[in-house]
């Protein structure tokens, strides 16, 4: 926290009031302006402290070197109008590749979804097909109708397969 001292002539007497944080006093002073005494401590000082810069004076190099660099020369300019418009172009191209990529993940989950269900219909068909064919039944009507009978011993021709070869066993042989 800073103390000023201000030393203040009231009454013909000297006094001491320390400045508080705020600017105030926590003592009156008498005013030279208006002959008046203000106790308190938001009294306004009436003699304010002016405080001058000092000027450095450039020499002629330095000013027109700083004129010139406050200039912009055409170049220059044509410079970062070039790269702005690039900039712009890059842009645009960007958020057309993020558009195009969006489309295409949505046209997926459409398709992915008419997948999804054309396959479940499918696998309803094939439990539905499977369901109403009745194994037993034709087996009944191919032995006693079509005189069908279980193969003996001797037609049984076992054969040896190549490794080159290769057979698919849809069903479990019984």
């Amino acid at each position: 926290m800073k103390k000023l001292l201000r030393v203040e002539i009231v009454a013909g007497t000297r006094r001491q009031g320390r400045r508080t944080e705020y600017g105030g006093t926590n003592r009156g002073y008498k005013s030279a302006v208006n002959d008046q005494f203000i106790y308190g401590n938001a009294v306004r000082d009436l003699s304010p402290l002016q405080v001058q810069t000092p000027t450095v004076k450039l020499s002629h190099t330095a000013r027109r070197n700083r004129d010139r660099a406050a200039r912009m020369n055409p170049g220059w300019v044509l410079f970062l109008t070039m790269a702005m418009l690039a900039t712009g172009a890059v842009l645009i191209l960007y958020l057309r590749l993020q558009s195009d990529i969006t489309n295409r993940i949505k046209n997926i989950a459409v398709l992915e979804a008419q997948y999804n269900s054309i396959k479940a219909e499918n696998d309803d068909t094939e439990s539905r097909i499977k369901g109403a064919v009745d194994l037993e039944k034709i087996k009944q009507k191919a032995m006693t109708d079509l005189g069908m009978q279980y193969a003996n011993e001797d037609q049984i021709v076992p054969y040896e397969m190549d490794d080159d070869d290769y057979v698919r066993q849809y069903i479990d042989i019984k």
